[in-house]
Parts: structure tokens; sequence; C-alpha cells
């Protein structure tokens, strides 16, 4: 497969081209406004990406720009009889995710959400692990330290926030366990610049799910999921980012009662199973890019508004 890499910041540079390579699929084409590409590429650099979209040498697109242009690049590589996997959010709000799924059925064209957790087997591990008739408590917390006002993260006109950066991967967690349908929400996001530094609250699902969160683009950098039923909790220490090689804990009334380790790259999973789908005809299914991106709405909506100095 011959892919089209929109954007070249740190994802795309350091993980996601490498990904494709080691999937034996080739980057063709960087599409970049700076012009950067790696010192041994040989495929073409061009400023403009509706041109690498267009591209006769592209037979798919990786989308990773800042989140403002993701909608309109998808849409536009659907044009192009192109297959897309876009960085998530796939669009800021839920009625662009809407609009994308309509095209994407229009053009008869895949397109994928870039959520490279469902990829990973600790997540399949644990979704085996838990018995849905249960109430379930999931509690997310993911932080890192942005200060730099220029960065696309700290742009309200990029798409920048936690809410949208790493928020989507507290509402995806809880989507991956059963979560369906919204019950109730409740919390606070505290603003500076335009932008939500920091998301934290509670919402409830019909399906016996609550999910509490805490997202901060102010803190220092760190991540962990805690699952609990009645019966048992799993901590997972590094459940977005995880390493090469992996551990879930199972928590037990005296501590940790067993350790389950998982290997494999998460991203190498997700173009290889990117691209088998689109060998095998599979046609498009943005529902849980949808819920996620409903709920992502109901928080931005719903939640106190904090501004601050």
């Amino acid at each position: 497969m011959r892919f089209a890499v929109l954007g070249y910041g740190k994802i795309a540079r350091e993980v996601m081209i490498p990904a494709i390579q080691a999937s034996g699929h080739e980057v063709t084409v960087i599409g970049t406004a700076r012009g950067a590409a790696p010192e041994s590429f040989n495929g073409r650099v061009v400023r403009d990406y509706f041109d690498a979209v267009q591209s006769e040498d592209v037979d798919a697109t990786y989308i990773a720009l800042p989140n403002h242009l993701h909608h309109e690049m998808t849409a536009a590589s659907l044009i192009a009889q192109k297959p897309v996997l876009c960085e998530k959010p796939l669009g800021l709000t839920a009625h662009q995710v809407t609009k994308l799924a309509e095209s994407a059925q229009h053009h008869q064209m895949l397109v994928w959400e870039a959520f490279m957790v469902a990829s990973h087997p600790q997540w399949h591990w644990l979704r085996s692990q838990i018995n849905e008739k249960q109430p379930i408590d999931i509690s997310v917390q993911f932080h890192y330290e942005n200060r730099d006002a220029s960065n696309i993260r700290n742009r309200p006109e990029t798409g920048g926030g936690a809410r949208l950066d790493i928020g989507c991967y507290a509402l995806w967690v809880a989507d991956w366990l059963g979560a369906n349908a919204l019950n109730d929400a409740h919390g606070y996001q505290n603003f500076a610049n335009g932008v939500d530094i920091q998301s934290t609250g509670s919402l409830w699902f019909d399906q016996s799910i609550r999910l509490h969160f805490d997202v901060s683009m102010r803190r220092t950098r760190f991540q962990q999921v805690v699952v609990q039923t009645a019966e048992k909790c799993w901590v997972i220490p590094r459940p977005f980012n995880p390493q090469s090689q992996s551990v879930i804990w199972t928590m037990g009334p005296s501590g940790i009662t067993e350790e389950t380790h998982f290997e494999g790259n998460q991203y190498e999973r997700m173009v290889d199973a990117f691209c088998c789908d689109i060998e095998d005809g599979v046609i498009t299914d943005l529902s849980r890019s949808l819920r996620i991106a409903e709920w992502s709405d109901v928080i931005a909506d719903r939640f106190e508004r904090r501004v601050m100095e």
C-alpha cells in the first residue's frame, strides 16, 4: 500500500512513518507546509495537502495535521477515492463526524479514526475479563505539560485543548468497555487563552458504566486507567502509550494478585488492520467515533467553564 502522509509533526515523523514502513508499506508522498521530510526519503514532498491526496502514486492517506484540518482533508481524500486513516479527533464536533460518515458511504471509501489503542492486545484481554452485566467504574487520568502558547494544542483556532487532544481517550475506554447511551454528565473545564487546559468530570451511562476522568495539559506527564467491578479491579499503568512490553495488574484485597504481560506495537498493528480492511473491502463504520464525538460535545456544552489567568 502506498501512503500519503499529511503533516510532519512528531507523531508522523517518529511513530507512524516508521510503523507504515515496518508493516511492509510505502510512504510515497509527504504533505507538509514546511517542506520537511526524512533525509533518506525517496518520495515526493508537497506543500499543498490537496495535491498530496490527489496524487496518482498514492493508495491511502494518513492524516496527522492540526485538529481543525482533519475533517476537511478526510473529506478531500474521500473525494479523491483514497481510504483514510485520520488521527483523532476525526472531527471537532459530532456533526463533522456525521458528515464524514455520509461521505464515506457515498464514495464507498474506508475511514478509520486512528485510535491505535484499539489494536493493542492489553485492551482486548481486559474486555474479555469483564462481565458486561456487572456495574463498571472506570477512572482515567492522562496528563502532560505544554505551556507553549504557539503550539497547536494551545490554540483555539487549530482545535486545541485537553478535551479534544486526550479527553477522547477517556471516552474511548468507556465505549470500548460497553458504554453506549449517555445518561448524565457533570464536571468542569479550566480554560486559558481560549482552550481547556484541564477537563475533569463524571459521565454515567445506561449500561451501568460510570466514567471518572481528569485530563490536563498543565501537569507532569502521567497516565493510568483503573477499572473496577464488584469482584475485581484492574490497573493499566501505561494505557495509551505502552512500550513494546506492557502489563495489567489485577488487584485483590491484599494488593496485586496477578500480573498479565503483553507485547506488541499498537501502531504497526493498527496499520496492518487498516490495510487488511481496505483489501477486504470493509465498509466504513464510524459509530464508535460518533458516540465519542457526541459525548465530547456534551462535555463542552454542559461542564462548568472556569477561566484561569
